[in-house]
């Protein structure tokens, strides 16, 4: 089978070339011959990735051992459903699922667009196929998950402790799909570009795989949250890390997009910006995959150094130097149909937005790469933490947060004083009466005050847009309010949706400021009986367990929570041991409200019993 699943991969690589060549030479020419031909050719990718899929997944399902992959992954003892996530638990498995993500990507656009007889079409197909070549390339020639060992070992190394969680399962494929989706925004701006396509339409299109890719990346990013707060044991969801934040940046910069976008489509501004969004979106997540698998930055996420860092590079020099050739060869295709009239204006705050997505971006970038650039400049890793991302970024989030509010508001061209005072006077009102109100429960510092208020000023605004869009269609339209705001969301789902979006986000900045600032901790040995405060619960051991699982064995403390004096349940915080790694994972103990976590960490078990 392992030959077949090289075979597979060798044939995906030449129908990516065969598609790329049987496309170009169509539009040279002008024939729909060729054109066909590389779109089947694009078919039969994605065909023989998923049959790579299929076949490397039955090798690690059925534990095969010759595979070297199965091998380093893999144990006789793992569960059933770790051997099959196992596929994208190393290096060589989880570039194959990125390619078979890709050509279903790209077989699916050529599915939408089947009917279009349009060259323009195929210049993205043919984008598409140019970035399957490098994939296919990569797994065909230099890091194959279908190399045999010469010996078979009589078990295999196991899973990684950190991948043995359920969020494994939907994780990895949530975040890569949209990782890679942003391959379709890609194609579509070099595709621009190549056939000179003037007009606005495309941009129509594009906004919607954008958005498609991007709320899979955002997702995917706050499930990766979510597996850390729950996996890693240290009460945090987001520490900085690198892997973390290569899936940050794309995120970012696709926002600012999204954006601007809308600017380009009103009033033909911001052209040659949005092109070069596009291009530094797909180049940044093509980064996030050199960052995870390179290993020139320690990560808990990442993968051992490997040898596929050089290659990874060399894309992203490559196909950046010919996005910003192609820019700068168009530039009169990209030149402004209007000019800005007001800063003060709805085109301003999208811009400053923009300005300031970007911005956080390059500081995360900044900060993430810093010890590879100091060590090439001084031969010293100097490397920056927590601290760091939190003083430059903190003050970015929180003023994009308050545009958040303010740019939806404000009139295109420019803003007048009576439209000013007609959108911000309650807002700000409502900002500084929430603040006072925080102010006696312990609310301090100048970014967690300034957070409150704009969490309070966007919260106001977005109330006040839908109570003005329901007056409006007063007079056609009765019912109860739950079924007015539904209608009128779908009556205009970009405008009404990008304010539910947003006010996502205010829960979102709540959520972490209530996380960061109005935190309790407490820790201490315990004996049977003994109890430990924390805020207004009680901790109390009630005994402590040791139990086989089926490849750990585990530490569990039983645990009575009292809120307030009153029993609210029994928590099970737990330590446990890999038998193949030998590696120790903590367990934690989780409960749940709308207003608060209660997170208890199992340190272990001294030899006094405490």
């Amino acid at each position: 089978m392992s030959e077949l699943g090289r075979l597979a991969l060798l044939l995906g690589f030449a129908c990516s070339l065969f598609a790329v060549g049987s496309i170009a030479w169509g539009l040279r020419t002008g024939l729909s011959g060729p054109l066909r031909s590389g779109r089947r050719a694009v078919w039969a990718v994605c065909g023989l990735a998923l049959l790579a899929m299929i076949l490397l997944e039955r090798a690690l399902l059925t534990r095969d051992m010759s595979y070297r992959y199965v091998a380093e992954h893999t144990s006789k003892d793992l569960p059933l459903h770790y051997a099959f996530t196992s596929l994208w638990a190393g290096q060589e498995g989880s570039l194959l699922l990125w390619l078979l993500i890709l050509s279903a990507y790209g077989s699916a656009f050529l599915f939408a667009y089947r009917k279009r007889l349009d060259p323009f079409y195929d210049a993205v197909a043919m984008v598409v196929a140019s970035v399957m070549v490098f994939f296919t390339g990569l797994l065909s020639f230099v890091c194959s998950p279908f190399r045999i060992l010469a010996t078979p070992p009589p078990d295999g190394m196991g899973l990684n402790p950190l991948l043995q969680d359920p969020g494994m399962m939907i994780h990895p494929p949530i975040l890569y799909t949209g990782y890679v989706g942003f391959i379709i925004p890609f194609g579509f701006a070099i595709a621009v570009l190549l056939t000179n396509r003037s007009g606005t339409r495309w941009i129509e299109e594009v906004r919607r795989w954008t958005l498609f890719c991007w709320g899979f990346l955002g997702v995917g990013i706050l499930l990766g949250a979510r597996w850390a707060y729950i996996e890693l044991g240290w009460g945090g969801y987001w520490g900085w890390d690198p892997v973390e934040n290569a899936s940050l940046m794309p995120w970012l910069v696709g926002t600012a997009f999204v954006h601007s976008v809308m600017i380009e489509q009103r009033r033909g501004m911001l052209k040659t910006w949005n092109i070069a969004l596009i291009v530094l979106t797909f180049e940044l997540s093509i980064f996030g995959t050199f960052l995870t698998r390179s290993g020139v930055l320690t990560s808990v996420h990442s993968f051992a150094e490997s040898n596929i860092g050089p290659w990874f590079l060399g894309f992203i020099l490559l196909s950046g130097t010919i996005a910003t050739a192609l820019i700068l060869y168009r530039k009169a295709l990209l030149e402004s149909e209007n000019r800005m009239d007001a800063v003060v204006s709805r085109e301003g705050s999208f811009l400053f937005n923009n300005v300031l997505f970007v911005a956080l971006t390059f500081a995360t970038f900044l900060g993430t790469t810093f010890p590879v650039l100091s060590e090439a400049v001084t031969g010293t890793k100097i490397s920056v933490s927590a601290p760091f991302f939190n003083r430059v970024n903190v003050p970015i989030a929180l003023t994009l947060l308050l545009l958040t509010g303010a740019g939806p508001v404000l009139s295109w061209k420019r803003a007048t004083a009576s439209v000013l005072k007609r959108n911000f006077v309650l807002p700000a009102f409502m900002g500084i009466l929430a603040t006072l109100v925080a102010l006696p429960f312990g609310a301090t510092g100048i970014y967690t005050l300034v957070c409150i208020f704009a969490a309070a000023f966007v919260t106001t605004t977005i109330i006040m847009e839908f109570a003005r869009g329901i007056q409006a269609r007063k007079s056609v339209e009765t019912g109860a309010l739950p079924s007015q705001v539904v209608n009128l969301v779908q009556k205009n789902k970009r405008r009404y949706g990008g304010y539910i979006v947003h006010a996502g986000m205010v829960i979102l900045f709540v959520g972490v400021l209530g996380s960061s600032v109005f935190q309790k901790e407490a820790h201490g040995p315990l004996r049977n009986g003994e109890a430990l405060a924390i805020g207004p619960y009680t901790l109390t051991l009630r005994g402590v367990t040791e139990q086989q699982k089926q490849n750990a064995s585990l530490t569990t403390a039983i645990l009575d929570v009292k809120r307030g004096g009153k029993f609210v349940g029994t928590q099970h915080a737990s330590k446990a041991l890999y038998s193949k790694s030998q590696q120790p994972m903590t367990e934690v103990a989780l409960r749940t409200t709308p207003a608060e976590d209660l997170y208890m960490i199992l340190g272990g078990v001294n030899e006094d019993g405490t």
